[in-house]
């Protein structure tokens, strides 16, 4: 019990006595009273116990589905890789990749069938049930579309038409993402006890479709055995980004606690064999200059995704490890609502024999019982002393309502606990790790509450985008960990020269963002200039072992000016003025053209 915890006693010598006269008829009264309180705490904790039953269960069916959504999602994404060989493939009648690609659909089909069976997707109609219903139904259709691709020649699928069924194929896992958001809500609702194995094992999966999506970036290249365009090279930046956050974050959430032996060894297989193995053959992939010598998409997806399935190993265990404590809370929760009720059973067959017993020994401590019972109702948690030389059966009664105040008070502290946990892990999913500024999450959320500000009160604001000029010359000289320290230097500088109703953001890799509330842009510019000065002024630590480097920034930046265009077309416009200012030499502030804007009556397609 804690210092600052007040616990009142209830004394026998409070309860009132009455005359012999009108004893009979206070024992008969209060033997009904201590009756019917009883039989109400009964079919409290009962129903106390039956609703932890029903949550146990409804988190054990919940975490069950989620496992096969993930596994749905995991095979079509695997489908993704023969999909890709055989439209990146120069012989249209390859019969081994067609039946690489049947069987992969095969298994897809598999996955699917047997979440409908779990869902009910032919009998219930629910959000769930109707999406993977459409889902099914697109799916076949895009199939349809890779069959009638493969069977022309590769030149006349060209670039366009297999880099947008390549991306077609990668939003069905966009559409279920949702999904698998709802489900893990659900799991959590149901069970905060695993919530951080939900979140770990949704994290893992994210992990695998992003190295998937890593893997069909490259398709393109291998196909036509040419270089890789300015786009797909920034595709492929970005992905990287992704895994490597993801890679970081599931590593600092594994880190929290000793973990089972089954998810210790998985993790480390994913070490081993993705985050050396794979990435070791991708970097002799990218760096490669003879483009004859490139494998064939079909060669790197066979080399590729079983290197990728240490991710799903991981995921896998993390999964086994949340289906198990389910499974036991629900044991549990049965166990002791058989407990529960057996010992209410007893309880009150008892009570109702030792009502016999003379006022002293009886009625004084069953209106002790009666008044901290009331208590209890009230929201006041009273522990009673007692007399020693009461009968064992009364005593243990005493203590089993002390026992359930002090229970209580433990299950009021566990709920708190667990708001206070929900608080800092959602805290923690719109801060970026390494400078302490918002993520994108962070960023898009506050500046969307700021931007409708912004047009309510008819005030200008400024979208600024900032990125390292040869950041990766930096990593690839002094290491990622130099380039981690450089980045942290930025979001300081943002940090310390921000207003307070500026928004500043890690957007995503090197690249910082940053929403100006009430600024026009000739101000919006000053600012700027006064960042990328501070930044081009600073030697930057880069390490304890290391000496201070220089750092410039090329910077984009707009405004609202033009009519309150939407947050996304600002960004967009603030994105494509960074690129002209790196275009233009870097190291400089560069806003951007409006003009093109002020000439038309509508927004132009970024």
């Amino acid at each position: 019990m804690g210092p600052c915890t007040m616990v009142s006693t209830l004394d026998p010598n409070d309860i009132p006595h009455t005359g012999k006269s009108s004893l009979m008829k206070s024992f008969i009264t209060f033997g009904i009273s201590s009756l019917l309180i009883l039989i109400s705490l009964a079919a409290f904790l009962i129903t106390v116990e039956w609703q932890e039953f029903r949550r146990a269960s409804a988190a054990h069916q919940s975490t069950v589905k989620l496992r096969l959504l993930l596994l749905y999602a995991e095979k079509l994404s695997r489908e993704r890789g023969p999909t890709n060989a055989i439209l990146g493939n120069t012989d249209t009648d390859d019969s081994q990749l067609r039946q690489t690609l049947a069987l992969a659909r095969k298994e897809t089909d598999d996955a699917y069938a047997r979440l409908c069976a779990a869902v009910g997707c032919n009998t219930i109609s629910n959000n769930l049930t109707i999406e993977l219903n459409v889902l099914a139904t697109e799916l076949a259709q895009e199939r349809e579309t890779i069959n009638n691709l493969a069977t022309m020649p590769l030149k006349e699928r060209g670039n366009e038409r297999i880099s947008a069924q390549i991306d077609r194929m990668i939003g069905f896992i966009d559409k279920i993402r949702p999904l698998i958001t709802a489900l893990s809500n659900d799991v959590i609702t149901s069970s905060s006890a695993i919530s951080l194995l939900i979140t770990e094992a949704r994290l893992a999966a994210t992990l695998r479709e992003y190295a998937g999506q890593l893997g069909s970036a490259l398709t393109l290249s291998l196909s036509f055995k040419r270089e890789r365009t300015l786009k797909e090279q920034l595709k492929l930046e970005r992905l990287k980004g992704h895994i490597e956050e993801l890679h970081m974050r599931l590593s600092a959430h594994l880190a929290v606690a000793a973990l089972p032996a089954e998810i210790a060894d998985a993790k480390a297989k994913m070490e081993e064999e993705y985050f050396v193995e794979a990435t070791a053959y991708l970097d002799s992939i990218e760096a490669s200059t003879n483009l004859q010598t490139l494998p064939s998409p079909d060669t790197f997806y066979k080399t590729y995704v079983p290197l990728m399935d240490s991710i799903l190993t991981l995921r896998d265990a993390l999964l086994a490890e949340a289906e198990a404590s389910t499974i036991k809370a629900k044991q549990d929760a049965l166990l002791a609502l058989s407990v529960v009720s057996i010992l209410m059973l007893v309880f009150l067959a008892l009570t109702i024999k030792k009502l016999r017993i003379i006022h002293q020994q009886v009625v004084v401590p069953m209106m002790q019982a009666s008044h901290a019972l009331r208590a209890i109702s009230a929201g006041h948690y009273q522990e009673i002393s007692h007399s020693n030389n009461l009968p064992e059966e009364i005593d243990e009664v005493m203590e089993g309502i002390n026992t359930l105040n002090r229970q209580i008070k433990v299950r009021i502290g566990l709920e708190q606990e667990r708001d206070e946990l929900v608080k800092t892990l959602t805290l923690q999913s719109s801060t970026d790790f390494l400078t302490g500024l918002k993520n994108r999450r962070g960023f898009y959320e506050a500046a969307n509450i700021e931007y409708a500000r912004a047009q309510r009160h008819a005030c200008e604001s400024c979208i600024m985008i900032i990125d390292i000029d040869h950041f990766k010359t930096v990593n690839d000289t002094y290491g990622h960990s130099a380039g981690d320290w450089a980045l942290t230097f930025i979001g300081g500088i943002l940090k310390d020269n921000s207003r307070i109703h500026d928004i500043s953001a890690r957007h995503g890799g090197e690249e910082f963002i940053c929403m100006l509330g009430n600024s026009n842009l000739e101000e919006g510019c000053l600012f700027a200039e006064k960042i990328r000065t501070l930044i081009q002024a600073a030697m930057v630590d880069i390490g304890p072992d290391l000496r201070p480097i220089k750092l410039t920034v090329s910077i984009g930046i707009t405004s609202s000016q033009f009519q309150h265009p939407p947050l996304d077309m600002m960004i967009e416009q603030a994105d494509r003025a960074l690129y002209m200012a790196k275009n233009l030499g870097r190291n400089r502030v560069q806003r951007f053209d409006h003009s093109a804007l002020a000439a038309t009556a509508q927004y132009p397609l970024l």
